[in-house]
């Protein structure tokens, strides 16, 4: 099917689940914003609960090592069990 205008937007949905250690999760993809942790482009839930990106707060966006800005960093490690989502705007 043709659109006529902007294409619609894709996401893509990744699930972690906390363990009370683990602080890094790395998603499927790289965000298209996750550079500047901009939570219009990323947005992560843990038990349902909105984080809010930035130093000091719940979480960073950072290299997992390759060059690859796809690894979250929480400040705290999410509790055991937490259900952690993320849904990542990937076009």
């Amino acid at each position: 099917m043709r659109y006529i205008g902007q294409q619609p937007t894709a996401f893509e949905k990744d699930t972690f689940t906390g363990d009370g250690s683990t602080t890094t999760f790395d998603l499927t993809s790289e965000g298209l914003n996750a550079r500047a942790n901009d939570s219009l482009h990323l947005q992560i839930f843990v038990d349902n609960v909105r984080q809010e990106a930035g130093s000091g707060k719940s979480y960073e966006i950072g290299d997992n090592g390759s060059g690859v800005f796809n690894r979250i960093t929480f400040d705290e490690a999410p509790g055991s069990g937490a259900v952690i989502y993320v849904i990542n705007k990937i076009n």
